[in-house]
């Protein structure tokens, strides 16, 4: 057990009766900073954002509400790279709302150390490695593309904070882990052909259409669907 599960204890014993208690207690609270500015949760620029990074994003889609489009709009995220093209920028995250709570402080425990958390510190992250370790647990599928352009506010997450940040959700996206249970199962059964897939993708497949077209990409297509659609409503 490192710092950060360390951590998670300790304020568990502070901020809850249990961990149901704690879970709602968290979602709360940080509902009530996304609304405003502090040293714990900063609204900053788009442009701020780096790898390494925890952030809560607010995110602008047109299409209809759905349990993926929400969350989507209200992300909490942990940042991992970004890429440019021409006038576009794509931010390269983890999206936590795809994980359960208990393997999301898991994945994070062995890369955090208490001296981290004392200087809020920036983890040194690159998108292989980071996909390397989401594969081991069956998550790399939670690494989303989000278009700078359709963020409307960006917190960043102080360290001191991510105990409670990960142990939460935002208000809006119902918490159900049974369904992100059966979401991982579904993705095991594509998780090989979505590897190759993914070690073979560039930026502008996922931006050009014909890359759909031309059958390179099968498990990604829904992704890249996704991100071209949203890049065409919002130019």
């Amino acid at each position: 057990m490192g710092a950060l599960l360390d951590r998670v204890i300790l304020n568990q014993k502070v901020f809850g009766t249990d961990i149901v208690d704690f879970f709602k207690k968290n979602t709360e609270f940080m509902a009530q900073k996304y609304t405003k500015s502090d040293d714990m949760c900063s609204a900053v620029g788009k442009e701020s954002i780096t790898p390494g990074r925890f952030y809560f994003f607010q995110y602008s889609l047109k299409s209809k509400a759905s349990d993926v489009s929400n969350w989507m709009k209200w992300s909490p995220v942990f940042a991992i790279d970004w890429k440019q093209d021409n006038m576009s920028k794509i931010v390269y995250c983890i999206n936590l709302n795809f994980i359960p709570i208990e393997i999301r402080c898991q994945i994070f425990d062995e890369f955090i150390s208490e001296q981290m958390f004392e200087k809020n510190s920036i983890l040194q992250v690159d998108f292989k490695g980071v996909y390397s370790e989401l594969l081991k647990y069956g998550f790399e599928y939670s690494i989303w593309e989000y278009n700078a352009i359709q963020l409307d506010q960006v917190h960043q997450i102080n360290l001191e904070l991510l105990p409670r940040f990960l142990n939460s959700t935002h208000p809006k996206n119902k918490y159900d882990p049974k369904n992100l249970m059966d979401i991982w199962r579904a993705k095991l059964s594509t998780r090989k052909k979505r590897h190759q897939e993914m070690l073979s993708s560039t930026l502008r497949d996922f931006l050009d259409v014909d890359s759909i077209i031309s059958g390179k990409y099968e498990v990604l297509s829904g992704h890249i669907e996704r991100l071209q659609k949203s890049m065409n409503g919002f130019k």
